[in-house]
């Protein structure tokens, strides 16, 4: 596309319907490559409000989102999203600079929002604590906890391994908070700043803060560059928990062809599933070309790694009985930008559906030699008997 073309609104969203609850998927490109960021912002934000508004949703009804900048902006985006949504508060979103791959994109934005027959306001949280949203759901309370970083006096003083350890942490006490505790985590997000410098440091961190906690189910979860806009810490998150009961069973899924992560030093389970009344969904940690022995497969070659890459993801989803048309959601992170177009052929080739709501952000990712990584969420809604 060239520069200054107009392009139509993109935005795509996929409808789930289950017992009591009608959950939306979006992801939102801006309307005009011919805006500045800001510009691009300001259409975000309102194709936003009114993709929500015609699936029977609002602003108040998000419970997590992801704003991908190519660059830190200058101005406050959460004030000018809550003028926009005429909000009195920031709502639990993390905009994290992980450039577009999209031509010309500077900026995209990924919500998940949730209309519940037992759904908590949204939790407004200051500078030093995270953003959160709670929904209830089956009994069950499902709580995503936004933006979460070391404490502030700890930067400047203390190295990667005590700031992520801190990190943690806090999670940590967020979820306590709110009456749960670690062992209730289903996913995590980690951002890292210096990936290729730091990814070492942060999962010593992340592995002595799980055998603390004597974690027995690891989380699903990605970990690749990217830094917090407006946040100085070398490295944030975001969480997803969900409180056990009886009737929902959460369970790290089998590692299928990769082998597990924790055999070569990382503490993540490839994939968290949740089978609960009516509903089974699946949380794909970030994957990538890799076989059973933890090798890179396809080092240098983009299709390769894409083949791979799809394949290892396939084979997850099938550990659910799962295929990629119950994908909900997908997050693609590039090495290189120049790959976008490779990757939205390959995944049109692979059967991920051009419908799905996809970011393709531009991130590097733990080793050096992968050139591309995927997550997903997929969801079955099921009969109850």
């Amino acid at each position: 596309m060239p520069s200054g073309s107009e392009a139509k609104p993109t935005v795509r969203a996929r409808r789930i319907e289950g017992v009591g609850t009608v959950e939306v998927f979006f992801q939102i490109s801006p309307s005009s490559t011919r805006d500045d960021e800001r510009g691009q912002f300001a259409s975000l934000a309102m194709q936003a409000e009114q993709a929500l508004l015609q699936h029977g949703l609002g602003p108040t009804n998000i419970v997590c989102g992801w704003i991908h900048f190519a660059k830190a902006p200058a101005w406050d985006w959460r004030e000018t999203l809550a003028s926009a949504w005429q909000m009195a508060g920031p709502l639990p979103i993390s905009a994290i600079v992980q450039p577009p791959a999209a031509p010309f994109c500077h900026c995209t934005l990924q919500l998940q929002a949730v209309r519940s027959a037992r759904q908590s306001g949204v939790w407004y949280g200051n500078s030093a604590k995270p953003a959160a949203a709670t929904v209830l759901r089956g009994g069950a309370r499902h709580l995503r906890l936004m933006s979460i970083t070391p404490r502030t006096d700890l930067r400047g003083s203390a190295g990667v391994v005590d700031m992520t350890y801190d990190m943690l942490a806090q999670a940590g006490h967020a979820l306590t908070d709110r009456g749960l505790v670690f062992k209730d985590v289903v996913r995590t997000w980690i951002y890292v700043r210096d990936i290729e410098h730091n990814y070492g440091l942060v999962n010593q961190a992340r592995n002595q803060f799980f055998q603390d906690q004597h974690l027995v189910r690891l989380p699903a979860s990605t970990c690749v560059e990217g830094v917090l806009s407006g946040a100085a810490a070398p490295v944030a998150m975001d969480l997803y928990a969900v409180t056990a009961r009886s009737d929902v069973d959460v369970q790290a899924i089998a590692p299928g062809p990769m082998g597990e992560a924790s055999l070569y030093g990382s503490a993540f389970a490839r994939g968290s599933q949740i089978v609960e009344p009516g509903r089974k969904t699946l949380y794909i940690s970030g994957t990538a070309s890799i076989d059973a022995q933890g090798a890179v497969v396809a080092v240098g070659d983009i299709h390769g790694q894409l083949a791979c890459t799809f394949d290892n993801v396939r084979a997850l989803l099938a550990r659910s009985g799962m295929h990629l048309s119950d994908v909900v959601s997908a997050t693609a992170y590039l090495k290189r930008k120049d790959d976008f177009h490779d990757f939205l052929k390959a995944a049109a080739a692979q059967g991920l559906s051009a419908e799905t709501p996809t970011a393709v952000v531009v991130a590097d990712i733990c080793r050096p030699e992968w050139l591309c990584e995927i997550e997903v969420c997929a969801v079955q809604i099921r009969p109850e008997p």
